[in-house]
């Protein structure tokens, strides 16, 4: 088995990326936890919905929703707020360089 493709934000300034699929009720319960987090470290969550990307759909299909912060993989399934908040408060070096979120 491969190893997925973890897809890179559009926008420079969303933290969090968070793949989803219409009708997944774990991501209708995952995305408010995630937005409210976001919006507590000052950061924005970028949604892409796999079903429209064929490469994502196949990498990620059984495993929706998936919250990736900074590049790496997070959760699956379901988010923590707690550990969420910890990973928000923990930035990389090159955003801390350029003074983004």
């Amino acid at each position: 088995m491969t190893t997925p493709h973890i897809p890179q934000a559009a926008d420079p300034d969303a933290r969090i990326l968070f793949l989803t699929r219409e009708g997944c009720h774990l991501c209708e319960d995952a995305l408010p936890v995630v937005q409210a987090e976001a919006d507590r470290a000052g950061s924005t969550v970028e949604v892409l919905d796999i079903d429209q990307d064929e490469r994502l759909r196949a990498d990620w299909d059984y495993d929706v929703p998936v919250i990736i912060v900074d590049g790496k993989v997070h959760a699956k399934y379901r988010v923590e707020a707690e550990q969420l908040r910890a990973a928000l408060r923990r930035r990389p070096l090159w955003r801390r360089l350029t003074g983004r979120a």
